[in-house]
């Protein structure tokens, strides 16, 4: 068996948006999977792959379908993440992160081919050096960050800091 996994997950009407969707698009898929990941609660009907394999699982690297991912930089945010000095350490009481990462994200930069995707890429694609992303620092979210899930699509993140084992 391969290295892919297919999850798919229950639709939910939206009134506001008026549609069939996943519950809160990106916050849900990532509290989703991780419940999946640690046993806690499986809200995937339909799941394609390897599944014994998943409860090892210590990193999700996420990507947006448009992201560029540089040969070789999968392994250097692993690398970062799991090195000693950055491991996040929890606070037992509060469950916050107070020291190291438990999140890491990349700079984000807008290729020219992907500049014309979208009005907001082509709009901040010609500012050299500004990273829409920045405002979001999600270097080590201080604060809940086993309660919120705060990615904004691309990035790495420690399994067990965000949902820990029972």
């Amino acid at each position: 068996m391969g290295s892919f996994f297919l999850f798919h997950r229950h639709r939910v009407y939206n009134p506001r948006e008026r549609l069939w969707m996943g519950w809160e698009r990106k916050r849900g898929k990532l509290m989703d999977l991780n419940n999946l990941l640690r046993a806690k609660f499986d809200s995937f009907p339909l799941k394609v792959g390897n599944l014994p394999i998943l409860s090892g699982v210590r990193f999700v690297i996420t990507l947006d379908s448009d992201t560029e991912l540089p040969r070789g930089s999968a392994s250097r945010m692993v690398g970062t993440l799991a090195h000693p000095l950055n491991q996040a350490i929890i606070d037992p009481d509060k469950g916050i992160v107070v020291a190291g990462y438990g999140i890491l994200q990349p700079r984000v930069g807008v290729s020219v081919q992907s500049s014309a995707r979208s009005r907001l890429a082509s709009i901040y694609s010609g500012q050299t050096g500004f990273d829409i992303y920045t405002p979001r620092d999600l270097r080590c979210l201080p604060g809940s960050l086993r309660r919120r899930y705060f990615l904004s699509g691309k990035g790495i993140y420690e399994v067990d800091t965000l949902q820990p084992r029972s």
